[in-house]
């Protein structure tokens, strides 16, 4: 069992911070100081441009690094055993980890990968200590 994941291209990503209501006010504000400051014969504002435009990127810079540190689903993905040990209807057999239902009794060992999201099989809320023979049920 295989978790699909759309690999975005990072340069996009990071263009697409500057596509947001405060990058574009943030924006019209370094077009207004090169296009608006020389009335009078006066030479642009390059030092307001440049640090507008400095903070632009900075913005969208500490906004794709915690993006791509945050959002990276690859790393927020624990293993999920591609089959399971389980007891249904009296037999024990070895089936696919999708094909798990509520009422299924799993096998399993220390060290083992758990076959599923052990809350979602046993309905429970809250984290459960279970010991060695303990039943879940669901």
């Amino acid at each position: 069992m295989t978790l699909e994941s759309e690999e975005q291209n990072a340069f996009l990503q990071f263009l697409s911070f500057m596509w947001n209501p405060l990058s574009w006010v943030m924006e019209g504000a370094a077009l207004v100081a090169i296009a608006l400051s020389n009335g009078d014969n006066q030479p642009p504002d390059w030092e307001d441009f440049v640090g507008i435009v400095l903070l632009l990127f900075i913005n969208s810079a500490i906004g794709f690094y915690e993006e791509r540190n945050a959002g990276n689903v690859r790393s927020l993905r624990w293993p999920i055993a591609p089959k399971a040990k389980v007891k249904r209807n009296g037999t024990w057999s070895e089936i696919e980890s999708a094909y798990l239902v509520p009422g299924d009794t799993i096998s399993f060992k220390i060290g083992d990968i758990v076959p599923a999201d052990c809350p979602a099989l046993t309905g429970e809320s809250l984290p459960q200590s279970k010991n060695v023979g303990d039943q879940c049920f669901s």
